[in-house]
């Protein structure tokens, strides 16, 4: 069996990458022959990774910029290669670019897999939902939010955003640790948040919440993005550059939560983001924009609260305690396996899925 994942944003730290990276990993485990395709220039140290992992990586023309070449080449690579299965990751029906291509190139299955709620270009949605009917014959989703969006009143598969949940068990020592290296004392208390910086995800949102706050909340924003220096500006205008911690992209996201006292997700509209879940097995409590589906509070641990209503977030904030957190990461992680939150378990049921078709 090959199988060739794409991935319709670049192949970097988002969510839709985390879940590509992590299913190619565990599918090379299992001896399936398995490329990941990017239309970006991949880092270095990831593309190590890969071929250390024994995964093919194929790079080719930028998708935005260049879509007719894109096109093209794309059905010259899968017409060459002879894959069994193409599954395309992605938002909206611009998938129909690598679809319709796939079924040029005689692709068996070809599976569109939901990642989100919305789109940012609704008037290409509407224009490419023939091509995108027409090409696909296999739907996933990592919700049931995310699968009508995309699929309507059509059959698709559930497919949670699993993650390697033993690793983000709660570490106080750990914690401890990076609370020391972040300047953050026992009095005060971290607010955090991870995820690329964009309009999408609402950064700005927290800057300007973090001035209303008392002087011992600090927040620690986690990622990269093109709306970074804006930000930093923001948080200079505001007198906020002593208690906004800035750290890039990282590795160790899980250590950086075990640090963190609430996180917080002010997202304009999201599917099913891998830090909710990868926030809930480390046992913390999450104030979470009404926009995001509800579908993300598996085990009771997150408020969702309008965008309009500022009060409402300061006031959820001050009210949240961080007591027993070691036994809270324990008993979600068990909720979470049992609720189909295991990248291994999803792994499993992917690959039944491809076999079945």
């Amino acid at each position: 069996m090959k199988i060739l994942l794409i991935n319709t944003v670049p192949l970097e730290k988002n969510g839709i990458s985390t879940f590509i990276l992590n299913s190619a990993m565990i599918l090379s485990e299992r001896g399936i022959h398995v490329t990941i395709l990017a239309h970006n220039l991949v880092d270095t140290a990831l593309k190590i990774k890969l071929e250390q992992n024994n995964i093919q990586l194929k790079q080719i023309t930028d998708r935005k910029r260049h879509p007719l070449s894109y096109f093209n080449e794309l059905k010259n690579f899968l017409r060459k290669e002879r894959f069994d299965i193409v599954h395309v990751n992605g938002n909206s029906t611009t998938m129909a670019i690598e679809l319709w291509a796939a079924k040029l190139s005689k692709v068996k299955l070809r599976i569109a897999h939901s990642h989100n709620t919305t789109t940012q270009h609704p008037v290409i949605n509407k224009i490419l939902r023939p091509f995108f009917e027409f090409s696909v014959n296999g739907r996933l989703a990592c919700n049931k939010a995310a699968g009508k969006w995309l699929f309507g009143s059509k059959t698709f598969m559930v497919i949670p955003n699993g993650i390697n949940l033993p690793k983000y068990k709660f570490d106080v020592n750990k914690r401890n640790e990076i609370r020391k290296e972040l300047g953050i004392n026992n009095k005060e208390i971290l607010l955090g948040h991870v995820g690329e910086f964009n309009y999408q995800k609402n950064q700005i949102f927290l800057i300007d919440l973090l001035k209303k706050l008392p002087s011992k909340y600090k927040l620690v924003l986690i990622g990269q993005g093109n709306v970074l220096e804006d930000l930093k500006d923001r948080a200079t205008q505001n007198n906020l550059k002593r208690r906004i911690i800035f750290t890039g992209a990282i590795d160790n996201v899980q250590d950086y939560l075990n640090a963190i006292d609430i996180f917080l997700l002010p997202s304009r509209y999201e599917g099913q983001p891998f830090v909710l879940v990868e926030a809930t097995a480390s046992g913390l409590d999450c104030i979470v924009s009404d926009k995001v589906s509800h579908e993300n509070d598996i085990v009771n641990n997150m408020n969702f609260i309008s965008l309009k209503d500022r009060k409402q977030w300061e006031f959820r904030i001050k009210q949240y305690s961080t007591n027993k957190r070691e036994k809270r990461s324990s008993d979600n992680i068990k909720i979470l396996t049992q609720q189909g939150y295991n990248a291994y378990k999803n792994i499993d049921k992917l690959i039944n899925y491809y076999k079945g078709y």
